[in-house]
């Protein structure tokens, strides 16, 4: 069961100023301010509509959309980054006649959004917001221009990397600045709002990328972003001008005491920056190396001199990590109180296992449609359509109901139990499933996954406060991008490994290993396939992916139980009942 803190007691002890009065007297924020509303008192609020309060900032009503839309343009830009990039792997690879290094256009992406995510929630609360934002979106924008104009694979590697480190950026520093200008029982339908301008840019990136690819070559899917990523950048830096009173480390986008740069660069927390890059980049690394080669001459195994290398390394790495928060930095990038709290916590484990859950299946099931049905790519696609939708329909449904009720644990609970449901029927799927459970079985998972998420941001931001939120929001996503990665890289190897075995076991004779080397590098080749082995092919595919949707079923339970570490709080009940928060001293 849920434990309910209300209004005044002493687990919201660390609270943050949320706006100064104008007494000489220092005034904590109350659960009622924060997680319902702003005080007349404390804060400006819209002559206009004096009785709507998610505008902590105290915007005029045209500034504070502007604000907003800036934060989902680069949501939507990000989302439209990733699809499009995904669906030109071929085009751009066969340009530069490196097939076999196709996935790493992705995977260094990835990487570098792992590595560097972390850092932008201590970089906002010792920069600012803003500076933050343009920060990642200057690297974001300088590594597609570097794409657009890149002489071959590595150089385009390499430029798909310096992207990541603004794209992990884009989406968890413009979190933290919603979760700094509307309150807390809003946020939940901003990051619904947010979520469904990032579905727009995953479902227009595919197509879109397919047209220019067509019409003008890949190059433009690069060259065609840049006027975008422009107007975004200048409606950040006009637009992100906002000043929510609170401590000097909470990083307002416009600080009330101005410091030298100097002395705001001295402030980060460089060595353990440098260290959790390279703790995570290595045990990242090291298993997409495993994992992204299916040829055995090239391949790499868990037992090779450099896999392990690079596993011990990460793990000294990350001892040295953790010596400099506890002992070393005076600012440290991971707040060591926010381990011991039971919902950060649980939240991480929550985020990191649906990101497994979510990207392990999402890249299984249209091999599935492919492999085992034997789709078109197009009819693939069209089947994950609705998902699409459910997902934005689930942030943005449960977003209204914490707005109502001011509850968010049995709900979170709940919607995570749609994963379960869903991975369970997905492990039913074989080649005589009908049309309407290869239409609806996966829009359960999207549903959840869309909640979830939203609500687990909720239950964050409202237990842990806003001086931790920026650093918070930051390890959130840190562990959600960790999680895709890993699902992605572990989901691939299983579908492998088993795929390897049943293959060997139903193919057999003269050119046997050459056969199976081709179905395992490429589906669209059980097409041209003889009926006996095209039969033995669906067969062993089959089998690979349902080991897959088994393995869904238990992170989708590891998941819900997770979220049942959630600490509730009761923003209705805090609301009618007395606060003597005013009372505390800061």
């Amino acid at each position: 069961m849920p434990s309910t803190t209300g209004a005044g007691q002493s687990a919201l002890s660390e609270r943050s100023l949320l706006l100064p009065g104008a007494t000489n007297k220092r005034r904590r924020e109350s659960v009622v301010e924060f997680a319902t509303r702003v005080p007349e008192d404390f804060a400006p609020v819209l002559d206009s509509e004096p009785d709507k309060h998610y505008n902590l900032a105290g915007l005029t009503q045209t500034d504070f959309w502007l604000l907003c839309f800036s934060m989902w343009s680069c949501a939507f830009l990000s989302a439209f980054d990733g699809t499009i990039v995904a669906t030109l792997l071929g085009p751009i690879s066969s340009a530069f006649n490196a097939t076999n290094l196709a996935s790493w256009l992705g995977t260094a992406y990835l990487l570098s959004v792992c590595c560097f995510t972390p850092i932008y929630g201590r970089l906002c609360d010792i920069i600012g917001r803003q500076p933050s934002m343009l920060i990642s979106l200057f690297f974001f924008s300088l590594g597609n221009v570097l794409c657009a104009v890149a002489p071959n694979m590595n150089f385009l590697i390499a430029a798909r990397a310096i992207a990541g480190i603004g794209g992990g950026g884009l989406t968890s520093v413009g979190s933290t600045i919603l979760s700094d200008i509307v309150p807390i029982s809003y946020r939940g339908i901003f990051q619904g709002y947010g979520n469904i301008m990032f579905g727009m840019g995953s479902g227009l990136g595919a197509p879109l990328g397919g047209i220019i690819n067509d019409h003008m070559g890949w190059r433009w899917a690069f060259y065609l972003q840049i006027p975008l990523l422009i107007i975004a950048g200048a409606m950040i830096w006009f637009k992100v001008q906002y000043t929510v009173g609170t401590p000097s480390s909470s990083g307002a986008a416009t600080p009330e005491v101005q410091v030298s740069i100097w002395k705001k660069l001295r402030r980060i927390d460089w060595l353990g920056s440098f260290t959790l890059a390279v703790f995570i980049g290595l045990a990242l690394l090291a298993v997409t190396l495993v994992t992204s080669s299916i040829d055995p001459e090239i391949a790499y195994s868990w037992s090779d001199n450099l896999i392990v290398g690079m596993f011990i390394g990460s793990a000294v790495f990350f001892c040295i990590f953790i010596y400099v928060e506890l002992y070393v930095s005076a600012e440290p990038i991971l707040p060591v109180e926010l381990l011991s709290q039971r919902t950060p916590v649980a939240v991480a484990i929550n985020n990191f296992t649906i990101s497994v859950l979510s990207f392990g299946v999402m890249y299984s099931v249209p091999l599935f449609f492919m492999a085992v049905r034997l789709m078109s790519p197009s009819n693939a696609g069209a089947h994950l359509i609705p998902n699409s939708i459910l997902g934005s329909l689930g942030s943005l449904g449960v977003g209204f109901a914490v707005r109502s009720t001011g509850r968010y644990y049995w709900l979170t609970v709940i919607c995570g139990t749609f994963s379960i449901l869903s991975s369970f029927l997905l492990s039913t799927w074989d080649e005589h499933t009908s049309e309407f459970w290869l239409w609806t079985s996966f829009g359960p998972m999207y549903f959840s996954l869309g909640a979830v998420t939203t609500l687990t941001i909720v239950a964050l931001i409202a237990d842990i406060g806003r001086e931790h939120v920026a650093v918070a929001t930051s390890l959130s996503y840190m562990f959600r991008t960790t999680g895709q990665v890993l699902g992605v890289s572990l989901s691939g190897a299983l579908t492998q490994a088993v795929l390897q075995r049943e293959l060997e076991r139903r193919i057999t004779g003269p050119g046997a290993q050459k056969i199976i080397t081709k179905i395992r590098e490429s589906s669209d080749s059980i097409r041209d396939l003889p009926p006996m082995q095209q039969a033995a092919a669906i067969a062993s595919y089959q089998k690979a992916l349902n080991a897959v949707f088994i393995c869904a079923i238990i992170a989708s339970t590891i998941g819900v139980i997770s979220s049942m570490g959630i600490r509730e709080i009761d923003m209705n009940a805090a609301l009618h009942k007395p606060d003597d928060s005013d009372d505390d001293e800061a």
